[in-house]
């Protein structure tokens, strides 16, 4: 049920960044980019601790009160928004 949530709060969020990024030459790292800042801000923490602070799942979970499959499974679904983010934006030409 909150999938369908989550998809509309990105998208308003990745309208918002289109013209964000302009020090970024590559496409694909502007993409990225707008990506990273379009997701829900839970999801958004868990990219930022896991890919830029190098906390590992067990650390995040003792962190937020939850388990590691928790951990595991809400990585999961953040890949998922980006992946799915980047492909948008490169349909739409962005």
């Amino acid at each position: 049920m909150m999938g369908w949530l989550y998809r509309l709060e990105q998208y308003v969020r990745e309208a918002l960044l289109r013209d964000a990024f302009p020090e970024y030459e590559d496409p694909l790292t502007r993409r990225v980019a707008r990506a990273v800042h379009s997701l829900p801000p839970f999801h958004r923490q868990l990219f930022c601790l896991v890919r830029y602070d190098g906390w590992s799942y067990e650390e995040i979970a003792a962190r937020l009160d939850i388990s590691v499959r928790r951990v595991e499974i809400e990585m999961g679904r953040t890949i998922l928004l980006l992946s799915r983010s980047v492909r948008r934006q490169e349909r739409k030409g962005w």
